[in-house]
């Protein structure tokens, strides 16, 4: 076994020699302490070039790396009969999730932390040791990414199948101290991922999200687009063998993106235009939107969750075996935490109409009934408002949509109050509708034109 400050490497009791470079296979799904140990001790050479002494941190991850494999079990499992069942299923999409440390989370819902204690001190560790390793995930930072994250918890527990959508945040959130001299806080970036997140694997599905552009004849012909790429972690059930799934999408530069010629002309900025923007929108949770380019990229950060998620979603329902758009609903519920992943109401609707075929009706009518809103406060201050003209320069053709949908409200509103006094009906259309201080482009024109 590998033990405190020793460096890392078979022992005989793996049956091979105790100078061997192969590493022993481990043993799976262990549930006595010794089994545990020895399990974990063949985690520890799993990683090729030998460390000249191992330590608690190396301990953490060996540890890491055999409570996953434990998982790995039932969240195949879980997928599979998902997959078979072809049940309705939930998807949270969520701009954070706040889930505190996996490994003391994991081992507990497995109930195996005793087993785990017992393991670690015959290595001469102790499990609050290790546990102490591990980052907090920089996934959210408040009551909004706790609640999702106890959310999944639950819907695992009760082996419900969901699935959760976020975002793979490099600095999601900040160090804190207090300037010595000032008293004043100091906030620093804090790289969870810096020595990497043993609970992730890394998918090879990936979806293309695009911004700007513009739309002739109702197609979007797009002038940026990256590459959202899916890392999963699993989330394992109490004392159930249901183990879902959060998903979380990184961007990557679309490799097609890249401009060689005006690279290789000397116009860097050109031609590392996507890379900057895929670098920059997994980079930090909630960036200052003070100016517009903070305004724009969290506009971006908002629509590459709902984009790829939406596609995943879809892509999913498909490979299901599903066909019938008419029945989406009876198999997708897709869940908005607040109001940051509400473009995947329009987003579903764009890809409705724009690559299934189907009429503005009729995707609306699928869309009403797939998509649901968690509403967190009703102060208006709290709610997200958009510029305009941001929204038309980022997404024109969502944008597009999104008139036609505030159009239709508006007209279902006035057909609903026939009788209203127009002022009172006007003022409660004005409260209640998705385009705030918006003058439509006829009556605009007929303004105009009584002039």
């Amino acid at each position: 076994v590998v033990r405190r400050g020793v460096v890392a490497s078979a022992g005989a009791r793996d049956g091979l020699p105790t100078n061997a470079v192969a590493a022993p296979v481990a043993p799976l799904a262990p549930t006595s302490a010794e089994a545990i140990a020895d399990n974990i001790s063949a985690q520890s050479v799993k990683g090729g070039a030998m460390p000249l002494t191992f330590e608690t941190p190396d301990m953490y991850r060996a540890t890491a790396e055999s409570v996953r494999e434990q998982l790995m079990q039932n969240w195949n499992a879980t997928y599979r009969t998902f997959h078979a069942e072809n049940p309705k299923q939930a998807y949270y999409l969520s701009m954070e999730f706040l889930q505190g440390r996996a490994l003391t989370n994991a081992i507990g819902n497995l109930g195996l932390t005793g087993e785990y204690s017992d393991a670690l001190k015959t290595l001469g560790y102790t499990l609050e040791e290790v546990m102490e390793v591990e980052k907090n995930a920089g996934l959210g930072n408040g009551g909004l990414g706790r609640l999702a994250s106890c959310f999944l918890d639950s819907i695992a527990t009760l082996s419900l199948p969901a699935w959760g959508y976020g975002l793979r945040y490099r600095y999601g959130l900040f160090k804190q101290s207090i300037d010595p001299t000032t008293g004043q806080q100091i906030e620093a970036a804090d790289d969870w991922l810096e020595v990497g997140n043993p609970w992730e694997v890394k998918r090879e599905t990936a979806h293309t999200v695009s911004f700007y552009g513009k739309v002739v004849d109702g197609k979007w012909h797009p002038g940026q687009s990256i590459r959202a790429v899916a890392y999963d972690s699993p989330i394992p059930g109490y004392k159930t063998k249901n183990c879902i799934s959060l998903r979380l999408w990184d961007a990557v530069p679309a490799a097609g993106e890249f401009d060689l010629v005006a690279y290789n002309a000397g116009d860097y900025k050109k031609s590392m235009a996507e890379t900057n923007l895929a670098a920059q929108l997994c980079a930090v949770l909630y960036p200052g939107d003070a100016t517009r380019e903070g305004k724009a990229l969290r506009l971006c950060q908002q629509y590459m969750l709902c984009s790829a998620s939406v596609q995943d979603i879809l892509q999913r329902w498909k490979e299901r075996g599903n066909t019938n758009w008419d029945e989406l609903a009876s198999k997708v519920a897709i869940q908005m935490n607040d109001t940051h992943p509400t473009l995947a109401a329009p987003e579903l609707m764009r890809i409705l109409m724009d690559h299934e075929g189907l009429t503005f009706e009729k995707a609306w009518a699928i869309t009403t009934k797939t998509v649901a809103y968690t509403n967190h406060t009703v102060m208006p201050e709290a709610l997200e408002r958009w510029p305009l003209d941001l929204m038309e320069e980022l997404l024109p053709r969502h944008m597009e949509i999104i008139k036609r949908i505030d159009t239709e409200f508006v007209a279902s509103v006035k057909a609903h109050y026939p009788t209203m006094e127009p002022a009172e009906l006007q003022r409660k259309i004005n409260t209640m509708r998705v385009l705030e201080n918006y003058v439509e482009p006829a009556a605009a024109a007929a303004a105009a034109g009584s002039l």
